[in-house]
């Protein structure tokens, strides 16, 4: 998902029953007003099947997310038009793009301070990484266009081909017999 789109989420959005996430809009800003805006493109709006970890994951912040609220009461601060968010900080107020780079890159440095080199990772890395791993773990294009949202194989296409180069020699290789 985008960060816009994952920033957007409301409990509303989440099925838990169907295990589904409806993606219904993204975060944003116009003026200093935030509100839950339409997606990118028509093709935004879609449905994205969880995985059990991801259910899991959501299950424990929907817990967690509940007992922050009943213990903080009129403290927690989320904004009246935005009263559902999945993903809040730990006072109830939205994300911001700019919190959740910061955030990315806490991360970062304790991975550097364990020791580890790591590049400088954006959110959008996470969605970009995720493509990557679905072409070259063989998922067909038209799905993983669906999965992203995206109005056109070719924007998929145009955007991962050059992962295409590094299983080029192994696509080759499974025809090789055939000649």
């Amino acid at each position: 998902m985008r960060s816009g789109e994952i920033r957007a989420l409301e409990w509303t959005d989440i099925d838990f029953n169907n295990k589904v996430i409806h993606v219904t809009g993204t975060l944003s800003e116009l003026q200093g007003n935030i509100f839950k805006g339409t997606p990118k493109t028509r093709t935004s709006y879609r449905d994205i099947l969880m995985l059990n970890n991801v259910y899991n994951i959501l299950k424990r912040i929907r817990k967690e997310q509940t007992t922050l609220k009943f213990k903080l009461g009129d403290k927690w601060k989320l904004l009246p038009n935005l009263k559902d968010l999945v993903f809040t900080t730990e006072r109830g107020k939205h994300i911001s793009g700019t919190w959740l780079g910061l955030e990315v890159r806490r991360v970062e440095e304790s991975i550097r301070a364990a020791g580890q080199d790591i590049e400088h990772i954006y959110p959008h890395s996470f969605r970009h990484t995720f493509a990557t791993r679905c072409i070259e773990s063989g998922m067909p294009p038209q799905v993983l266009k669906t999965i992203l949202g995206h109005s056109t194989l070719a924007m998929t296409m145009d955007l991962y081909s050059h992962v295409l180069p590094n299983t080029k020699a192994q696509e080759m290789e499974k025809i090789a017999n055939l000649f």
